[in-house]
């Protein structure tokens, strides 16, 4: 089980650093995040998911739902760029 909250915060955390990437931490840049998803493996029922606590977190913003249109927030930037968790 432990490895199961492992896996899903690698997984939301490499969504969010990819998002990043796209966006080159623009919070003004919006983006399909099916297009990032995609290369990452998540599946569509993941990939809810995910959208669903990184925007329950304010460290995205979602645009459109239907579309899977978002953005990075200041927040999420600010997430991204925190050293590692123990330095």
């Amino acid at each position: 089980m432990r490895e199961d909250f492992a896996e899903r915060r690698r997984r939301r955390s490499e969504l969010l650093e990819a998002l990043y990437r796209a966006t080159d931490g623009d919070v003004a840049e919006f983006v399909a995040v099916g297009d990032l998803a995609e290369p990452l493996g998540i599946e569509p029922g993941e990939l809810r998911r995910i959208v669903g606590y990184l925007e329950e977190r304010h460290w995205i913003v979602v645009d459109d739902h239907k579309a899977g249109i978002v953005r990075i927030t200041a927040d999420g930037v600010d997430r991204v760029e925190a050293p590692p968790e123990g330095t």
